[in-house]
Formats: structure tokens, C-alpha cells, sequence
């Protein structure tokens, strides 16, 4: 086990984790478990456990790199400049702003992807899936033929159709889960439920706001939210 410490607050710019005095004061303190090649950290100012799995042991502690705002308070760090390890929210109401700009985002790149298939759908389904760690909102489309073949697969039980788990993976896109976790883990835990279904109806609203004014629809075409377990 490895311990990293990063100040909350140090000077204005990026850094390398090697780049920083630790010091005194307020730190973020980075448990690193090489063996399992998992990070965990108590998130500073709200409290509560984040965890972080399938971090590679050879980019640990180096591709750390630390973000601080014109004042020197910490802003985020990640992993090789792309992946969220941690990010600083100022004050309760600024979580929701935050993630719910990322999950529109992520939900425009998705649109884009489906729109470009030039496909004629029957079904679209948002799956959606949150156990307080880890957490999960995808897109899987479905096109008439294979509707059908899945109700036929299923000797004519056309509710089956309605079933994102029998239509195949390939036809799945997911936001990118790893961000919008760390996003929920370092809010408050009694804001993390609250916004995890926000951002799901947010995506939802949003495909379906983009993506069916520029695509074929088949006869009973249906969008449909599913949480799985």
C-alpha cells in the first residue's frame, strides 16, 4: 500500500504530483493498494469513501497530475491528463451545475454516433444502473429486424421486444461511467441518489430531444428507461 498527499491548497496551475511540497495543512490523501491496482480516498469536505479500481501500477504515482484555480485551490487531479481521480466542488450547489454539463455532453456525443448509423429504429433504451460506487447510463438501440428476431427467438412473446438485455451488446453506448462516478462520489452522500436520477432523466430527455427529430422511426417504436441490477 502507497500513500500519496495532496495539499488542497498550493499555487495556481497543473502539476506533476512530484512537483508539489506536501507541507503542512489540508491534504487529499490517495491510498494506493498495488496489488489490486486500486485507489481510495476519504473525499475531503463532504466525507464518505471513493474508490477507484483498475488504476495501472505503472503510471502510479507518476501520470498524477494536479489542478489548482487562480487561488491555489485545488481543482481536480487526474491520471494521465483524461481520467478523474478527484474533483473539488466549492459549494453544494455547484455538483449539479458540473455533472449535469458532463452528462449533456456525453449525451450529444452519443446522439451524433446513432444519427450517423442511419438507421431506422423500433426501440431505444436508456439503461441506467447506480449502487452508490459504481454507476452506469448507456443507450442500446434496436432496429425492426431485429425486433423481430428477438421475437421470434422467444416464440412470438412480443414483450421480450421491450427487453434492452436481448438485443446485442454492439448496439450499446455508455457515458463515460468512470468520470461521472468519481463526479458522484466527491458530492455530498445525501446529494449522490438525487443526482444519479437527474442525470439519467437528463440524458434520456436529451437522446430523445436530439436523436428521434433526425432519424427513421419503424411502426411501434418505442424509448424506454430501464434500471438494471
Amino acid at each position: 500500500m502507497s500513500n500519496y498527499k495532496i495539499p488542497l491548497n498550493f499555487k495556481a496551475g497543473e502539476f506533476k504530483l512530484g512537483e508539489i511540497e506536501t507541507g503542512a495543512g489540508d491534504c487529499l490523501e490517495l491510498d494506493y493498494n498495488n496489488e489490486y491496482q486500486l485507489i481510495t480516498y476519504n473525499v475531503p469536505r463532504y466525507g464518505g469513501e471513493a474508490r477507484l479500481y483498475t488504476v495501472p501500477r505503472e503510471l502510479m504515482p507518476d501520470a498524477l497530475t494536479v489542478v489548482y484555480d487562480s487561488n491555489g485551490t485545488i481543482e481536480k487531479v487526474e491520471l494521465s491528463g483524461t481520467r478523474l481521480i478527484y474533483i473539488y466542488y466549492k459549494s453544494v450547489m455547484v455538483p449539479e451545475r458540473v455533472i449535469m454539463k458532463f452528462v449533456k455532453a456525453e449525451a450529444d456525443k452519443i446522439s451524433d454516433v446513432i444519427i450517423k448509423r442511419k438507421q431506422t429504429l423500433q426501440r431505444i433504451f436508456i439503461e441506467k444502473f447506480y449502487d452508490g460506487e459504481a454507476v452506469d447510463i448507456a443507450v442500446k438501440t434496436a432496429t425492426a429486424e431485429e425486433v423481430q428476431a428477438v421475437i421470434d427467438k422467444y416464440d412470438g412473446e412480443i414483450t421480450a421486444a421491450d427487453n434492452s438485455g436481448n438485443f446485442p451488446i454492439e448496439n450499446r453506448l455508455e457515458i463515460d461511467r468512470e468520470t461521472l462516478g468519481v463526479m458522484l462520489m466527491c458530492t455530498d452522500s445525501l446529494l449522490k441518489n438525487r443526482l444519479y436520477n437527474k442525470a439519467a432523466e437528463t440524458f434520456a430527455e436529451r437522446i430523445k430531444s436530439r436523436v428521434l427529430k433526425k432519424i427513421r422511426t419503424a411502426e411501434d417504436f418505442r424509448f424506454i428507461m430501464e434500471e438494471y441490477d
